[in-house]
């Protein structure tokens, strides 16, 4: 199976001049039209448990103080909506699995002695850049351009959400329940995830955040064509310029 990946991508090559930057580039774009339907159940679903944030409210008022009701309970309203709170993962998971796959092709590419000049990269090495008095590389625009990509679109499957008024959230604290962890680990997600393609590009060949970089900026055009620009908005809204 794996032999007819690089098979193919082979053969993709040879019909794209031998240019591997243009194979990865048309790769990518291939890529996540293919997986559209994965991330437009995602944004479904991440949209679902905003619409369903007030019910779980509700539960957490109700039930306080008893945690594995609030659990039952909460489980019986995804399953009553068809939601499952885990399920916005798993195009995320596809993602990385692609991006696995596509590096153990790379990697077989390379020992076939394609040609690897794209540009000012050689693919097969990392998009990084040496200042002689720093210790360690540091990435390159390929590399920025992934994270800052990565970053928008984290951003951006997040709903917006105002910020809850100072007395509302001293009131309400607590423990949070398994919605809120959910919500939480969601949001520190959007943070880490860059830092973990900053860490990876500077270590990895850089076809692979070429690859990356397209595949995520067509997602991000996706994705605001189909909901919007949903928790980058708040954003935006603070950079504007007031008048």
């Amino acid at each position: 199976m794996f032999d007819f990946f690089v098979n193919l991508v082979l053969s993709l090559n040879k019909i794209l001049f031998n240019n591997l930057g243009l194979t990865i580039i048309v790769l990518g774009i291939l890529t996540r039209l293919v997986l559209w339907p994965l991330f437009r159940s995602q944004m479904k679903h991440t949209k679902a448990m905003s619409d369903l944030k007030p019910k779980l409210d509700e539960i957490k008022k109700k039930y306080k103080g008893d945690q594995k009701r609030q659990l039952g309970e909460q489980s019986k309203l995804f399953k009553s909506y068809g939601v499952s709170p885990l399920g916005g993962c798993l195009p995320i998971i596809v993602q990385f699995a692609g991006m696995i796959l596509l590096y153990q092709v790379l990697f077989r590419l390379l020992k076939m002695n394609v040609n690897t000049d794209f540009l000012i990269w050689d693919l097969a090495k990392p998009d990084t850049f040496h200042i002689q008095t720093l210790p360690i590389a540091l990435p390159g625009p390929l590399v920025l351009l992934t994270a800052i990509a990565t970053f928008i679109q984290s951003k951006m499957i997040l709903p917006p959400s105002p910020a809850a008024k100072p007395a509302q959230v001293k009131k309400e604290e607590g423990k949070p329940d398994f919605a809120e962890t959910l919500q939480a680990s969601s949001t520190q997600m959007v943070y880490f995830t860059p830092l973990i393609m900053l860490y990876i590009g500077t270590k990895f060949a850089s076809g692979l955040a070429l690859y990356w970089s397209v595949s995520t900026v067509l997602a991000i055009i996706q994705q605001y064509q189909a909901v919007g620009l949903g928790g980058l908005k708040p954003w935006l809204i603070k950079l504007r310029p007031t008048r």
